[in-house]
């Protein structure tokens, strides 16, 4: 069984999930801004169904009930590192006060300060998850959901930092790379 999608060529489930990830695909854009390196990751709807799935083995009927679940969002990743190879959180910050201001604004304010830009319009973010990992790595991952719209284009998220002192940051993803995704042939 295949999945369809715009473009011509075709992958396994395991070669797909290589092809989405790899940063030379385009989903992937990033900028090194002052101290930090910021990630965006645009992850479509059937990549998120196999994923939940944690197997290349796809029960179809599951993957295709998830996308009818999902299908009126597009999702993304935003990660934030510390290029100092230090916790993202304690990047230069100088006191546990100011560790608590950045952990209440990226885990309650910063889905405010996240746009993005689409057809001539600007969407607010609508799904929203900040991944806490506690100091195991120099970055965070945040959990973003947009609605999609009726006509693919180029996306540009949009962070308005207010805590990072990084200011506004734009992040393109060419609409050629969302066509040029592989269909999916399942099992």
């Amino acid at each position: 069984m295949m999945f369809f999608s715009c473009t011509q060529k075709e992958l396994n489930v395991k070669d797909y999930l290589a092809w989405v990830n790899n940063p030379e695909n385009g989903l992937k854009v990033s900028k090194e801004i002052k101290d930090y390196k910021i990630e965006l990751f645009y992850k479509p709807a059937e990549y998120i169904a196999i994923n939940e799935q944690k197997t290349t083995e796809i029960d179809t009927a599951l993957f295709f009930q998830r996308i009818k679940e999902i299908k009126d969002f597009q999702y993304y990743t935003l990660k934030i590192e510390s290029l100092k190879g230090t916790e993202m959180m304690r990047t230069n910050i100088s006191s546990e006060h100011e560790y608590s201001q950045r952990l209440q604004y990226f885990s309650d304010l910063v889905q405010y300060d996240l746009s993005l830009e689409e057809n001539n319009d600007t969407l607010s973010c609508q799904l929203f998850h900040f991944e806490r990992n506690y100091g195991v790595a120099p970055y965070n991952n945040i959990v973003l959901g947009f609605p999609k719209p009726t006509q693919e284009s180029a996306k540009t998220l949009v962070f308005n930092d207010q805590m990072l002192g990084i200011g506004k940051i734009k992040l393109k993803i060419e609409k050629e790379n969302i066509d040029n995704i592989p269909n999916i042939i399942l099992n």
